[in-house]
């Protein structure tokens, strides 16, 4: 007879739906340090088994993935957004589309995009004024969108920065938890279900007036002749009948929105981590401007530290989602079909069992001593097994040559108003502004 899974103390009916309400990311926290490495969370209609342990990761994500997959629930509420984008599809679907997609992030081309990536954050750095405040996160958001309309869609610039800006922030507010975390079906018209509908169009007409402006770029303009942008890979793809009108736009709204979104949280955390401890910023600035370049094969380790630490701390996608398709027992506990599996980074992420003094930020931890004792699964920012991130090396790439070129170009110190907190929503973003102070 299996052992029964524990479960952290609850309200009678409501469980531990006000606890996860008031702050999912201590409860996280907490749950795993006291109830792993498999504990479940109980909440009316969204209750769910944590995986909070490095193997168990890994047995869901790679050596029993067969056992596993997205959780439906997940996919139908991304699949009102983003249709059958590398996300949400599945099985065939999933297949081609990454087929078409893939060859935008080889090697290759990474090292095209270097130049990009570094030109566009310093032409969004020239706006920054010494002694002014300015908002880390929304710059970030801004930069993000411009590279990945640049390297992707082959454009300079996307003009509907705020109109995007407002469909991630109404598309974000969908998933958020409120005190008591419940699930409203998308057809309750609650103001946030309206925004989510409003913010849906708006960006299906930003697609379409990127697919417009980039009828109108002259090829010698793009990021490369030789090796077509992404948006080019999949028109041509359509035409040859592989992909359909519907598919090339589902992609382009995927990587618009999770192109930039993630990476910008980021960004915000690493610029911003790095102004409330000075002495780990003038490392990096040290380092910088001791580089005769900025590129994708100028070896910055200090920077590069910073990044793998700030995606520690505050990863974007702070919990994955699973279902089991067949029953699984997982270190001795019967985990019956049907259930639904969370895989949270946050937990593991600031674990002690892995990481000393785990919520310091230690850029110095990055040793390669650490990285090779470490679990593989104690560190997974990215996901992993077959949907890992297809993103994930440009998303490396454009952090280290971002965060560089900024510190090139200027300092920042935190303020009184300087607020990391994060939201819990479908990714931890920054609650409010990150305010910080340029000195150039």
């Amino acid at each position: 007879m299996s052992q029964s899974i524990p479960t952290p103390d609850g309200l009678p009916v409501l469980g531990n739906a006000l606890a996860v309400g008031r702050d999912p990311f201590s409860y996280v926290e907490e749950a795993t340090r006291e109830h792993g490495p498999v504990f479940r969370v109980s909440i009316p209609g969204l209750s769910f088994v944590c995986y909070a342990d490095p193997e168990l990761v890994e047995r869901a994500l790679v050596t029993e993935r067969d056992r596993y997959r997205k959780d439906p629930r997940e996919l139908e509420l991304l699949g009102d957004l983003l249709g059958d984008g590398l996300l949400t599809a599945r099985g065939e679907t999933w297949d081609r589309g990454r087929e078409q997609v893939q060859p935008a992030f080889y090697p290759g081309r990474l090292r095209e995009y270097a130049d990009v990536m570094v030109a566009e954050t310093e032409r969004a750095v020239a706006g920054w004024h010494g002694g002014e405040h300015v908002d880390v996160h929304a710059q970030a958001r801004d930069l993000t969108l411009s590279i990945v309309a640049a390297t992707m869609f082959g454009i300079d610039g996307v003009e509907e920065t705020a109109v995007v800006a407002r469909a991630a922030d109404a598309i974000t507010s969908r998933f958020e938890p409120s005190r008591i975390p419940v699930e409203v079906p998308l057809w309750v018209p609650t103001p946030a279900n309206r925004r989510f509908e409003r913010a849906v169009d708006d960006l299906e007409t930003v697609i379409d007036r990127l697919l417009e402006r980039r009828e109108g770029v002259d090829s010698s303009e793009r990021v490369s002749d030789d090796s077509p942008d992404l948006l080019s890979t999949l028109l041509s793809a359509a035409d040859a009948g592989a992909l359909t009108e519907t598919d090339v736009r589902d992609q382009l709204l995927t990587m618009l929105l999770a192109g930039h979104e993630t990476t910008a949280i980021a960004l915000t955390y690493a610029l911003a981590l790095l102004a409330t401890h000075p002495d780990e910023q003038e490392r990096v600035v040290r380092e910088v401007r001791e580089a005769d370049d900025l590129s994708s094969e100028t070896p910055l380790p200090q920077t590069d530290r910073v990044v793998r630490e700030a995606l520690r701390l505050y990863p974007p996608v702070y919990m994955l989602f699973r279902q089991t398709t067949t029953a699984d027992t997982v270190a001795g506990y019967e985990i019956p079909a049907g259930t639904r599996v969370v895989l949270p980074q946050w937990g593991i992420h600031r674990d002690g069992r892995y990481y000393d003094d785990p919520l310091a930020f230690r850029p110095d931890r990055w040793t390669a001593e650490l990285r090779a004792e470490l679990p593989d699964f104690a560190y997974f920012p990215f996901g992993g097994g077959p949907r890992q991130c297809i993103g994930r090396r440009f998303a490396l790439l454009e952090l280290r040559l971002a965060l560089a070129t900024v510190l090139r170009e200027v300092r920042l110190e935190s303020t009184s108003s300087t607020d990391l907190s994060p939201a819990p929503a479908l990714t931890a973003r920054p609650e409010g502004p990150v305010w910080l102070r340029v000195r150039r």
